[in-house]
């Protein structure tokens, strides 16, 4: 199971994303600066996937879909301008993804993040995702 939660910093929301292990201890996989709300309107709910949804919690219990919203919110943080359309074309990458390419971007990105548990270093591969499927 995964959940993301938010949280506001200086007045910003925050998404930290958590895997739930075997003991039932969550433990933080990565953290984007965008709003649940967001998320839920460009992605979530965009799938066919269930989920469960509060004011500041999404509960998860699909890999697949878990895995989106972190590349999603890989993403979304490195795009200056507020376009809700590069959003979404983002968003609809994703949902058509094959499995094989969801799994290398979901590792690049927390892997990077968890080598100093800090999203900037995950921002090339942001990048890099917006340079190859040209968003």
């Amino acid at each position: 199971m995964y959940y993301i939660r938010e949280t506001l910093s200086e007045g910003k929301p925050k998404l930290h994303y958590y895997q739930v292990s075997q003991e039932n201890r969550g433990f933080k996989v990565f953290k984007a600066s965008l709003s649940l709300s967001e998320l839920n309107d460009i992605l979530l709910s965009k799938t066919d996937i269930k989920f469960g949804i509060t004011k500041k919690t999404a509960t998860i219990n699909s890999e697949r879909l878990f895995k989106m919203a972190v590349i999603y919110g890989g993403v979304r943080q490195t795009m200056r301008k507020y376009s809700v359309s590069r959003f979404v074309s983002v968003s609809k990458v994703l949902i058509s993804m094959e499995e094989f390419s969801l799994q290398f971007w979901y590792t690049e990105f927390i892997s990077r993040f968890s080598h100093r548990n800090n999203v900037v270093d995950a921002y090339k591969v942001g990048r890099a995702f917006r340079d190859l499927y040209e968003l």
